[in-house]
């Protein structure tokens, strides 16, 4: 089996040859996608940020080649072992060569079905502080192995790679795999990773227990979402994201009205989906202290977005959709930021969109300002 070593990080990797000299890279032997890394990047600061306050064991129920894994063993520290298993046992032979190259001890690795795996963790005293699942498509049908194999106030982790689905070609199959339907609106990115966190916390209130989201993010093909799990549901934070064709306007709701309540036109809704916060502002600067330490900041900008618009509204706008609505070109963002704020609204940028923002602002005034502010940049 051909295979080449890389350096990702601090930590040394052997992959298969044909996914670092390919377009795309195979399944076969074993998959390994090298412009992920962004991904793999982020998950290994918030591997380290969860595990500054929570001990315990890291499982990887997919862990492919062990690229996230092996990088939590060797750069996020505090985890007593790390677990990789994969059902692919050319992936995990391996995994267990770059252990090897990095000299780590504390990781196990198995080659069972992931719930196999999972349920075998899902007893008192050998549950995880952290669970990893990254399926090809939807990680809907493990999501309730991998609750029970959480402890309280440890962090699941979850991928989706499902675009088709959750980007609203297939509504019936959205609607029978997360229990909501979105939208194909500008910030689609927004809907379908709260479409994956209400399925989490769905599948967490059937099991008595509830989540907090602590960070999101969409990149290329990938949803991923991390949550801490909480003892009990809590408040609901299900509900809808309701949009108006006729204006523009979008909000979250715990009920669904087919009338917009500022233009009387009629509405569309995604959900039931999440919508309650998609970051939490201590943990992502948790995330940025570690990214300062180990990456030299290099996600600065991007977690900064995340940290501001934390406490934000759901939904955010583009600078291209509303200046289409004004009939202008669209501002530059830090001059509709600076015009929607001195107007006493909040604004912040969101880390889904480069032309994104959130505020508080209704439609008609950011339509409205999207144009002053046009016209304001052109005299600057």
């Amino acid at each position: 089996m051909d295979a080449v070593r890389i350096v990702e990080g601090n930590t040394r990797l052997v992959v298969p040859a044909g996914s670092v000299s390919g377009v795309v890279p195979p399944r076969r032997p074993a998959f390994f996608n090298p412009r992920a890394r962004r991904t793999r990047d982020l998950a290994v600061l918030a591997a380290g940020a969860h595990a500054e306050e929570h001990s315990g064991a890291y499982l990887d129920a997919m862990a492919g080649v062990g690229a996230r894994g092996l990088r939590v063993a060797a750069e996020a520290g505090s985890y007593d072992e790390v677990f990789l298993n994969d059902s692919n046992p050319h992936a995990v032979g391996m995994a267990r060569q770059s252990a090897a190259l990095n000299g780590l001890e504390r990781v196990v690795f198995s080659t069972m079905e992931a719930c196999r795996f999972l349920s075998e963790h899902s007893v008192r005293g050998g549950r995880g502080a952290a669970v990893d699942v990254d399926p090809f498509g939807s990680p809907a049908s493990y999501l309730d192995c991998a609750l029970r194999a959480l402890q309280y106030g440890g962090m699941l982790a979850v991928t989706a790679t499902d675009l088709q689905v959750l980007g609203g070609l297939h509504d019936a199959a959205c609607r029978r795999i997360y229990g909501g339907v979105p939208l194909r609106t500008v910030y689609g990115a927004e809907t379908a990773v709260r479409l994956v966190a209400g399925c989490m916390s769905a599948v967490a209130g059937r099991l008595g227990m509830g989540i907090s989201v602590v960070y999101a993010e969409s990149h290329m093909h990938y949803y991923r979402v991390y949550a801490n799990l909480l003892p009990k549901p809590g408040s609901p934070r299900l509900g809808y994201i309701v949009h108006c064709a006729r204006c523009g306007g979008r909000r979250a709701s715990d009920a669904y009205a087919s009338t917009c309540g500022s233009c009387g036109g009629d509405t569309k809704a995604a959900g039931p989906l999440w919508t309650g916060p998609l970051f939490d502002a201590d943990f992502v600067d948790k995330m940025a202290l570690r990214d300062a330490g180990q990456n030299g900041g290099a996600y600065a900008p991007y977690l900064e977005k995340c940290r501001r618009e934390a406490a934000m509204p759901a939904a955010f706008y583009t600078l291209d959709e509303m200046a289409s609505r004004a009939g202008t070109g669209p501002p530059p963002l830090r001059i509709m930021l600076e015009s929607l704020r001195g107007e006493g609204f909040s604004a912040e940028a969101t880390s889904f969109s480069p032309t994104g923002f959130r505020t508080d602002a209704p439609a008609a005034d950011v339509c409205r300002i999207v144009s002053s502010a046009k016209s304001h940049a052109h005299k600057v």
